[in-house]
């Protein structure tokens, strides 16, 4: 009879591992709202091609980078409107073919020279322009930034939801480098 209980808790046990681990898939986050000149890019959603038709286009800075091997991703091409550089962009062919690089999936957005040469760009994150915000205005706006609190001369304040993560970069006190991005496998081969 000891054994049968033995075997029933056992059998028990085992059926609610399996549950709880069955149950317990991680919530991918909810990605963030971008607008770049009005047009909503959707980081791990998004690949340049549906960004067409609004004007965009992709600079590879002369690298002659037209596709990407399987299983690849690259960060050298830029997103661009109007002859205007407006992000870095990194993207991923998680395919097992080699893919035109308009049709890989956008897993980052990086804006750069927003304290400088890019101070002008109409950007907006969850309906924010951050762009010229202090540290101070930006934990207003974003009550759930998680703040630096290092005392270096750059300083780096996260947005985190999941699988999404928007990085804002200060230097010596002035918003410089935003960065948006999807978690993807970085195991892949760079080009």
């Amino acid at each position: 009879c000891e054994m049968k209980k033995l075997k029933y808790l056992l059998a028990v046990g085992a059926v609610l591992a399996a549950v709880l681990l069955g149950g317990c898939k991680k919530d991918p986050g909810t990605p963030p709202e971008v607008l770049l000149d009005g047009t909503s890019v959707v980081v791990g959603a998004m690949t340049p091609a549906d960004l067409e038709s609004e004007g965009w286009s992709l600079n590879d800075l002369g690298n002659m980078i037209v596709s990407l091997p399987e299983k690849s991703w690259t960060s050298s091409i830029f997103l661009e409107k109007e002859e205007k550089s407006y992000a870095m962009l990194v993207l991923v062919n998680d395919s097992k073919d080699s893919k035109f690089a308009k049709k890989c999936m956008i897993e980052e957005l990086k804006f750069y020279g927003l304290d400088d040469s890019n101070n002008d760009l109409n950007i907006s994150i969850n309906g924010v322009n951050p762009i010229g915000k202090s540290q101070d205005e930006l934990k207003e706006i974003f009550p759930d930034l998680e703040m630096d609190d290092d005392d270096s001369d750059y300083l780096f304040h996260y947005l985190k939801s999941g699988d999404y993560t928007v990085m804002f970069e200060y230097s010596e006190g002035v918003l410089s480098d935003i960065e948006v991005s999807h978690k993807f496998d970085k195991s892949y081969q760079t080009k």
